[in-house]
Parts: C-alpha cells; sequence; structure tokens
C-alpha cells in the first residue's frame, strides 16, 4: 500500500479518535451513564484506537522495508502517537 494512503488513514482515524474522546468526555461531564453505557463507549474507544495503532503499525512495517522510505522519513514515526495513547489511557481509567 502506498504509504500517503496510509498516512490520510492515520489522519482521518486520529480525527476520529480525538472526537470520540471528546463526546466522551463530555458525557460524562454532563450525564450520568449506566453500566451498558460506559461498556459501549469503552468499546468504541478500544475499537478506535485498535484502528489508529493497525494503520501506525503498517506504516511504520511499510517505512521499515523501503530503504528510500527509510532514509525519507525520521526515526520519531516508528513512536506511537503521544497524546493518543495518552487519551485512549485517561479514558480507560475513569
Amino acid at each position: 500500500m502506498d504509504i500517503d494512503i496510509l498516512k490520510a488513514k492515520r489522519k482521518s482515524l486520529r480525527a476520529a479518535f480525538t472526537v470520540c474522546c471528546n463526546g466522551i468526555s463530555n458525557r460524562i461531564e454532563t450525564e450520568i451513564l449506566g453500566n451498558n453505557e460506559v461498556n459501549a463507549l469503552y468499546k468504541q474507544l478500544l475499537d478506535k484506537f485498535s484502528r489508529l495503532e493497525t494503520t501506525q503499525e503498517e506504516i511504520s512495517d511499510l517505512i521499515l522495508i523501503s530503504d528510500e522510505l527509510k532514509n525519507t522519513y525520521p526515526q520519531r514515526i516508528f513512536r506511537k502517537p503521544k497524546n493518543i495513547v495518552t487519551n485512549f489511557v485517561k479514558f480507560v481509567h475513569f
């Protein structure tokens, strides 16, 4: 798969994850949620995080196997996006 396609997919997934986090945060602050609702929100968040993580791994794998891409992208791209991971952990432990 093309690196630019994966980067666009990652950008879209990051935006979706952020919107999901903000929506959950807003609901937590304004509503009283039951266990079923919390479980559903958790699964939704977990799904978005999992898809984002998979896409990041695909990007990293593609860069590792391509000498041209290895020289183009800095090593920092291999690290997980810190703020996304932090947000995920924050919401998992609410």
